[in-house]
């Protein structure tokens, strides 16, 4: 499940918080700040906006959550549960790339506390099952060849004759792989958004209207992608969340 899809489903505007961050050497410094959890963990956006972890957090609360910031730094989708206040949450910190660079990461974590049953265990078990896996590559077959392909580096995926073409930042592969059965093994920066394409988010950086037709242009690359206009609310909910 993504994201954004988990937050619909349990009430993120009751519930959440989502945040920002970026790296000023050696720390990370919170931008944005916003959501209900964010008031019910005793915390105003001035207490978060323009500081780092060990500003507001317990040291040792503050330095796990480094940890989890350094990895979605380095590009990685990092999901992860917690407790802090008698508050039981799920995380996630999803980077945004600029020219294949990591400029900023954005946050969303989301109060489980009343959804969980009453034991350590069971808490444990119902968190785990609402956290989604991370992945690093995309894994495909050509010939008696296994390829990994790093998602970060992955532009959009489009579908040409029987092959679908992977554009990434360096080259192009092809495999005989469905773009349904691609789909379903990717995470949530990519999204189906036309019969013929899949596309990563984070690269997406203009949509225009073409005659009767959608067309989406990348950063810092010269092919395109068609859009279908059923996609634009998913698209632009995506990138304004």
């Amino acid at each position: 499940m993504s994201d954004f899809g988990y937050i619909k489903q349990i009430n993120a505007n009751k519930t959440g918080m989502v945040y920002k961050f970026i790296k000023q050497g050696d720390v990370f410094i919170h931008t944005m700040c916003e959501g209900k959890l964010l008031y019910n963990l005793g915390f105003t956006p001035g207490d978060i906006i323009g500081k780092t972890l060990h500003d507001f957090f317990p040291d040792d609360y503050a330095a796990t959550k480094h940890q989890y910031y350094l990895k979605a730094w380095d590009g990685n989708y990092v999901h992860y549960e917690s407790k802090i206040e008698g508050v039981y949450h799920v995380g996630s910190l999803r980077p945004v790339l600029s020219n294949g660079e990591v400029v900023e990461v954005i946050g969303s974590s989301i109060n489980v506390t009343e959804q969980l049953p009453g034991s350590t265990h069971e808490i444990s078990q119902t968190i785990e099952s609402a956290r989604p896996s991370v992945k690093r590559d995309l894994m495909i077959k050509q010939s008696n060849n296994i390829i990994f392909i790093p998602l970060m580096e992955i532009i959009f995926i489009e579908r040409i004759g029987r092959k679908s073409v992977i554009h990434t930042t360096s080259k192009k592969f092809e495999t005989y792989e469905a773009l349904t059965s691609l789909c379903q093994v990717l995470d949530e920066r990519f999204i189906g958004c036309h019969r013929s394409y899949i596309i990563n988010m984070d690269y997406l950086e203009v949509i225009k209207l073409n005659k009767q037709s959608y067309i989406g242009y990348f950063k810092n690359y010269t092919k395109n992608a068609k859009i279908s206009k059923n996609k634009l609310i998913e698209l632009q909910k995506y990138k304004s969340y």
